[in-house]
């Protein structure tokens, strides 16, 4: 799959100002890596065009609702710049969890913001996620009062975010640890709060903050799903397969990266173990695996869930691979700080570690083989 293959797709659809946007972005990527400048005029753009609603029923500019799709315009924004492709996994994910609630009216009240980008939000399911695996505790806990809950604790990473901002997440309840209760939350909210604590070697530009929930109000009109039910079992498959278009896109990156460096070193680098032709064989393989399995993402067989979860580590450990390759192809060159190749292999890393993580995603495959 050759780096211009998300923009192919969306000018196929007639989608030509997602692709528009997604080229403009290049310039910005060296400032949102560097200074940590979060994309809100990007995002903002890519909202209007509509690359946040392609996966949505009621928001997709495609003949119908297309998870691939989705997919798709990930990967070209990543392509350009990976911080930008993980805000919009963040918002594309908030939008997915709308798209699955019960709660009508919160859908009808809050995704077409969403889909349009005239709100962002993002995702808080790392720490509940690890917590119903056993190897965290919940960080957050909620009491039940009149017309919702109190909320308090401490919610570490969350991204897309800034004031006015939602994200969804998932606490425990206070009277009943079997409880959980999934909503959408708003910063600003009384009683929510963000506060930044850590400086990542990559993607500082992704509005990451600790969020801090001081007996919050969270209302029943903001719950996704109380109790949460088969709620996670619905998200799980689209959350997991819309993180494969960041991995996707860096791994276009590195691929452009070698045959850029090709035309100046391509007698020294013959040898290589991983050449820009065999990487984009495998990652067409890849591209085409994703899109069958984002054709069923509502199936719940444990054979999908882990082709699912096969797909997503595949894209990681590629993605690693394949900027390993590039650093080699471009030598001493993409060894100095600032250059395309170090930015991509700090952006790789982070596909690997993001939740579900390459250990994570290894840990649920062997259990889901072992059932």
């Amino acid at each position: 799959m050759d780096g211009d293959h998300g923009l192919a797709v969306a000018s196929r659809h007639g989608l030509g100002a997602i692709a528009d946007e997604t080229a403009a972005i290049a310039s910005l990527a060296a400032v949102v890596d560097k200074d940590g400048v979060y994309p809100a005029a990007s995002m903002q753009r890519l909202g209007a065009a509509g690359a946040f609603g392609l996966h949505l029923a009621a928001h997709s500019l495609l003949p119908r609702p297309s998870l691939a799709g989705a997919v798709d315009a990930m990967a070209s924004v990543s392509a350009e710049c990976m911080s930008t492709g993980f805000c919009v996994w963040c918002q594309d994910s908030a939008g997915w969890y709308l798209e699955q609630s019960d709660n009508l009216a919160l859908r009808e009240k809050l995704q077409p913001a969403v889909a349009s980008g005239a709100v962002m939000a993002g995702t808080g399911l790392s720490n509940p996620a690890k917590a119903m695996m056993g190897t965290e505790a919940f960080r957050l806990r909620g009491k039940r009062v009149a017309g919702g809950y109190m909320v308090s604790g401490i919610l570490p990473w969350v991204s897309n975010l800034g004031e006015g901002h939602w994200f969804g997440t998932i606490f425990e309840d206070a009277d009943d640890a079997k409880h959980h209760v999934m909503a959408m939350i708003k910063i600003g909210q009384p009683g929510v709060s963000i506060k930044q604590n850590a400086n990542f070697i990559a993607l500082e530009g992704t509005g990451t903050f600790s969020v801090l929930f001081a007996r919050a109000f969270i209302s029943d009109d903001q719950l996704l799903a109380d109790p949460l039910g088969d709620m996670m079992a619905r998200i799980q498959p689209g959350f997991i397969l819309l993180q494969t278009g960041m991995g996707l896109g860096i791994i276009d990156a590195a691929i452009s990266l070698m045959r850029e460096a090709d035309v100046t070193q391509g007698h020294c680098n013959h040898h290589l173990d991983l050449r820009a032709h065999a990487a984009e064989d495998y990652a067409a393989g890849l591209h085409a695996r994703i899109g069958q399995l984002a054709a069923t993402p509502l199936e719940r067989s444990r054979r999908y869930l882990r082709d699912v979860m096969q797909a997503r580590l595949d894209v990681s450990q590629f993605c690693l691979t394949a900027m390993q390759s590039a650093m080699l192809h471009w030598g001493a060159c993409g060894y100095l700080e600032g250059s395309p190749v170090h930015r991509r292999l700090r952006e790789a890393w982070f596909v690997a570690i993001i939740t579900p993580s390459i250990r994570h995603l290894k840990s649920e495959i062997a259990a889901l083989a072992e059932a």
